[in-house]
């Protein structure tokens, strides 16, 4: 039980360091460009802010589920990458289908994949929000 419980916080861990570290590379890239974003005309720039901002939400989603996903395969609980993958997507997302099942032995750490997915969604949640409140502020400074 202790094991899953380390295991499955040690994922978490490398999870939300590797969210942070990409909202942070967002952060520095808004930041850089900062004056280009403030200059007229500032909606397709704020549309551009979205898309990067939401394709850095995938990309944090994307490696959390690989990461759950590639520590299953490597553990042996599911027999395919696959089922690995669809296993972590399912649970991550907290949608918990049922149809593909962890073993017994295992589950602590299904609940363990489901808190870190829930906990991503409030990082990615705040990226996509401070993203667009940067854009906004850059605005607003440059008009006064």
């Amino acid at each position: 039980m202790l094991s899953q419980l380390l295991l499955g916080g040690l994922i978490t861990l490398v999870s939300l360091i590797c969210g942070s570290l990409i909202w942070w590379a967002l952060s520095e890239a808004l930041e850089r460009h900062e004056p280009w974003l403030a200059k007229q005309p500032v909606p397709p720039k704020s549309l551009l802010v979205i898309l990067i901002s939401v394709l850095a939400a995938m990309l944090i989603m994307t490696l959390g589920v690989w990461i759950w996903a590639l520590l299953f395969k490597a553990m042996a609980i599911f027999a395919t990458l696959e089922e690995a993958v669809y296993y972590a997507l399912v649970a991550y997302t907290t949608l918990g289908l049922g149809d593909l099942t962890i073993p017994k032995e295992y589950r602590l750490l299904a609940g363990m994949i489901g808190a870190n997915g829930f906990l991503m969604f409030g990082l990615m949640t705040a990226l996509l929000t401070d993203a667009l409140r940067h854009v906004r502020q850059a605005h607003r400074r440059k008009r006064t």
